[in-house]
């Protein structure tokens, strides 16, 4: 400050007064120098975002305030969606917008103080959406009770992939799994699950999910953030598809949960909602067939007691001959009736032995029984050639067991 003031003595006693441009130049320069980087605590309060995509705002606390500026390409790295109110830590450089003359610090970094105000942030929002009706349950679509297709969006290599992958192959084998891989924490988490429900939800996947699971493992508040973030909750509330939400653990609760149609605890879990398991179909096969069979049998003895009665009552009213021909007539209906009861359980086998032929085709173990293998990679399958390339891990499952393989060309 000394020098900056002499200098400005010195020129206003020789050369002239300085010019307001050049006052402001130096004390950018004196703050840049003397206070440069720093980072800071404060409330956020009358943030706006420009439509260049640049964030202005000032920190706060009970004693003073202090401009900001968060430059576009910093602002789309954010993991949150700052809101008036919000205790945040700010890193930049402290600087002096000289248009104005105005203190400000250009903020390169800004993330939520402490999980404290993570909290904060998440009830906040979960009242807006809530009173937006984002939540009620007249928005909440049924899930198909046989998906053929089932969308996922979740990270490609995460523990969330396998459980939701090996899920669904071992209760219902004839669906499809579709996957749109992102990431689920960091910078521009958020986004990227955004635009795959998105992708999913105008049908523009090939072939069309007819239901879609989004999650992730368990972690920190933290790592969760991403699934509470507005944009994520806007993109699952308009999905016009069924959406299952597989956040964390049993006890982590987001934003996404809340707004799908559907929350599974675990990833594993939510394979067990979307597809039915392939025994407890065939085991409703068996008891409609034995229900079948018995309702027939019912109507047969039905029909017997009936004739026997009709029988009873012409033999005594009437004479010896009318008597045999109208058993001749009930013998003849009873024969009609087994007959029909007869073709409709033939009908019905027919049907039921079809539909044990189509899950016998659909059983992943019979290629494995005719010498074949089953190509994974990462806990997916892998059906085309040249989705691999030379060093991939491979894993090689036969009938009787496994084992690792490496691609070597």
């Amino acid at each position: 400050m000394s020098t900056l003031f002499s200098e400005t003595t010195h020129e206003s006693r020789g050369a002239g007064v300085l010019s307001v441009s050049d006052l402001t130049s130096r004390l950018r320069d004196l703050v840049e120098d003397r206070v440069g980087d720093v980072r800071v605590e404060g409330e956020l309060v009358d943030f706006t975002r420009a439509a260049s995509g640049h964030c202005y705002f000032k920190l706060q606390d009970d004693d003073a305030k202090i401009s900001c500026v968060m430059w576009c390409w910093q602002a789309e790295r954010l993991a949150f969606t700052p809101e008036d109110g919000m205790l945040l830590h700010a890193e930049g450089e402290v600087s002096l917008y000289e248009k104005r003359g105005d203190l400000q610090i250009k903020v390169e970094a800004l993330e939520v103080a402490g999980e404290g105000a993570l909290q904060k942030a998440f009830e906040r929002l979960k009242r807006k959406l809530s009173g937006e009706g984002l939540f009620d349950d007249d928005h909440k679509k049924p899930l198909p009770r046989f998906p053929k297709v089932v969308g996922v969006v979740t990270s490609g290599s995460g523990a969330a992939l396998h459980d939701i992958c090996s899920g669904i192959e071992r209760r219902f084998p004839a669906a499809r799994l579709l996957l749109r891989p992102v990431s689920v924490q960091g910078d521009g988490a958020g986004e990227q699950i955004a635009e795959a429900v998105r992708f999913f939800g105008e049908r523009t996947a090939d072939p069309p999910v007819d239901v879609l699971v989004v999650g992730r493992g368990g972690g920190s508040v933290e790592a969760l953030w991403a699934f509470n973030e507005e944009p994520v909750a806007r993109a699952l509330f308009d999905c016009e598809i069924p959406v299952v939400s597989a956040v964390g653990h049993e006890t982590d609760y987001s934003i996404s949960d809340f707004v799908c149609d559907r929350r599974a605890a675990t990833p594993t879990m939510a394979a067990e909602l979307v597809v039915p398991a392939r025994r407890d179909l065939l085991a409703r096969i068996r008891e409609n067939r034995q229900r079948l069979y018995q309702q027939i049998q019912r109507r047969v003895l039905d029909a017997q007691q009936h004739l026997d009665h009709l029988r009873s009552a012409y033999g005594f009213r009437r004479p010896a001959a009318l008597a045999s021909d109208a058993r001749d007539r009930l013998d003849a209906l009873r024969k009609r009736l087994q007959r029909a009861a007869g073709q409709q359980m033939a009908r019905q086998r027919e049907r039921l032995s079809s539909a044990e032929s189509r899950l016998h085709l659909l059983d992943p173990r019979r290629p494995l029984d005719q010498g074949y293998a089953k190509v994974e990679r990462d806990g997916s399958a892998v059906p085309d050639a040249d989705q691999l390339a030379a060093g991939d891990d491979v894993r090689l499952r036969f009938r009787d067991g496994e084992r690792r393989a490496r691609i070597e060309s």
